[in-house]
């Protein structure tokens, strides 16, 4: 976040993408790679941070870091008035975890990580556009990824309920890539057939629900239904795009889901 003891860039140079610093002559002592100071966010499932920084702590002492971490909470925002308290002070951790979209709040004082995606990119290939609007600001990329609070937030259910009452062994579309899971059942998976399978269930005695919201994690679902329709509210230009066919499209399915029993089962908090 900002230039204390040790920067971003010196951090590259003497960890996992540059390892060849080890060997320099300097290179020696308990902490001969300087300190580092790090802000991670605090995980609410049990053991998450002791898992985190067992992992940091065994790289820290491999490249002669002092490494000290905080785990700071997302509760009450205090993870984001962190950053900004940091950021108008040109103080604080070295590092920070943040949520991807306080990212862009933060362009001026975060650090340019062009080669880092360019690594990862080469890697793993391209990210996705939504990453891509929020991580990459003024041309440059600005927000690795922080895997420990990467939310998905995918629908689960018991796959017991789903062989009796929908016909359907759900153990078999997984792993979902080229080398596993069957492909004729995962190109069957549709919001729609979603919607099939909800009236089954609730028929069958075992209705279930989505959350819906106020909050992020009750309503990020939505923005799955809306992406996998192509439906924007707003397009990557700023345009308004809420009178398009693939948002009424959208809002037919949410009608549908309403009909249906199952679905009537939706959770508002």
């Amino acid at each position: 976040m900002v230039s204390s003891t040790i920067t971003r860039r010196r951090v590259l140079q003497t960890g996992a993408v540059s390892t060849a610093a080890l060997s320099l002559p300097f290179v020696h002592g308990a902490h001969a790679a300087g300190k580092l100071t790090v802000a991670f966010w605090d995980h609410w499932v049990p053991g998450a941070n002791d898992v985190m920084k067992k992992l940091c702590q065994e790289w820290a002492d491999k490249e002669k870091v002092d490494l000290k971490i905080d785990f700071v909470t997302s509760q009450g925002d205090k993870l984001m008035l962190t950053a900004a308290a940091e950021a108008q002070a040109r103080s604080g951790h070295d590092m920070i975890t943040l949520p991807l979209w306080y990212a862009p709040a933060q362009t001026a004082n975060l650090e340019n990580s062009d080669d880092v995606w360019a690594e990862l990119i080469k890697r793993h290939g391209e990210t996705t556009a939504s990453m891509t609007y929020v991580g990459k600001q003024e041309g440059h990329w600005i927000a690795p990824p922080a895997i420990p609070n990467t939310l998905t937030l995918p629908c689960v259910g018991r796959i017991d309920i789903w062989k009796e009452a929908v016909g359907l062994d759900l153990t078999q579309m997984y792993p979902a890539s080229s080398i596993g899971g069957n492909k004729e059942l995962t190109d069957k998976w549709t919001w729609d057939f979603f919607l099939q399978a909800a009236e089954k269930c609730h028929k069958a005695g075992h209705p279930f629900g989505l959350a819906l919201g106020q909050t992020g994690d009750t309503a990020n679902w939505v923005g799955a239904v809306f992406n996998a329709y192509g439906a924007q509210l707003v397009d990557k230009d700023g345009n308004t795009t809420v009178k398009s066919d693939q948002v009424k499209q959208v809002l037919e399915w949410f009608k549908k889901t309403g009909a249906v029993p199952a679905a009537g089962c939706l959770r508002l908090g």
